[in-house]
């Protein structure tokens, strides 16, 4: 049922900008933390029961770089999402990596399972300052920025027209929503996609990897995820994996995506891919 119920909720309003709403304050080391998931269902439904929760390995202001990792990378969750609905499973699998993995909980008010719902230019602010503390606290110089559906929208934003493109070094994006599609955008919407891609998508000296699926029930067509600019690598999980079925909400939890974003993160690492 819970899984249904934010099928249902994504389909119906992906895209949709909405007003603004209340920013969640910074997230802080004491959060609570839950356990690594393998579903989107099973983590949305533990989000429920403990509001404020956050994926496993995430938010240790204390974490120091190692030289293998040097980029902390921050996790942004897609409309409708929270941090841990989002990362629950993916987050512990980086921070057993090796890296210091932080995870954005924005556009609701603290205790809200359902955030992301302001515009995305409010969120890459909100985005922004969280970068900003997490380079603060790690010493680091840039970070690395993994997002989901409008969640990978919202750093591009932030890297083109707020300063960001000094302090990111590469952005990833799962089923990210990058450019209309047939599903519920509103024209407001559209107009930011616009401004976003106007010239090139991509910005110098970011690079960007775009890991999309053909069962895409959201971002349709799935090409609408694709970007065109120098510097951006698109992937087709099924280009990979022919037999494989993940969908728009399942991506996060997909584990030949999980592997995709880690060779993404780490080019040098020349990972085989394991279907």
């Amino acid at each position: 049922m819970i899984g249904v119920m934010i099928r249902t909720l994504a389909v119906a309003g992906l895209l949709v900008l909405g007003s603004s709403v209340v920013a969640s304050p910074p997230a802080s080391a004491d959060e609570p933390t839950g356990p690594s998931q393998s579903t989107f269902g099973a983590a949305l439904a533990y989000s429920l029961a403990h509001p404020g929760v956050v994926p496993a390995g995430t938010n240790d202001f204390d974490c120091v770089p190692v030289p293998e990792h040097p980029e902390p990378v921050v996790l942004v969750h897609g409309f409708l999402e929270n941090s841990y609905a989002n990362w629950a499973g993916l987050a512990p699998a980086l921070k057993t990596e090796g890296y210091c993995v932080f995870a954005l909980d924005y556009g609701a008010a603290p205790g809200e399972p359902f955030k992301a719902r302001e515009p995305i230019p409010d969120a890459a602010g909100e985005l922004a300052t969280f970068v900003d503390t997490v380079l603060a606290e790690t010493g680091a110089e840039r970070v690395s920025i993994v997002g989901h559906s409008k969640g990978g929208a919202v750093p591009r934003w932030y890297v083109r027209f707020l300063g960001g493109a000094d302090r990111t070094s590469r952005i990833v994006g799962l089923a990210p929503a990058n450019y209309p599609s047939l599903g519920p955008p509103s024209v407001a919407q559209d107009a930011v996609l616009a401004a976003l891609n106007a010239g090139s998508d991509t910005v110098e000296g970011v690079s960007y990897t775009v890991v999309a699926t053909r069962y895409d029930q959201v971002i349709i067509p799935y090409t609408a995820s694709f970007l065109t600019g120098p510097g951006a690598q698109n992937i087709l999980l099924q280009d990979v994996c022919p037999a494989n079925t993940a969908d728009h909400v399942s991506i996060p939890y997909d584990p030949v995506a999980e592997q995709l974003v880690l060779a993404a993160l780490d080019p040098s690492a020349d990972r085989p891919i394991v279907c």
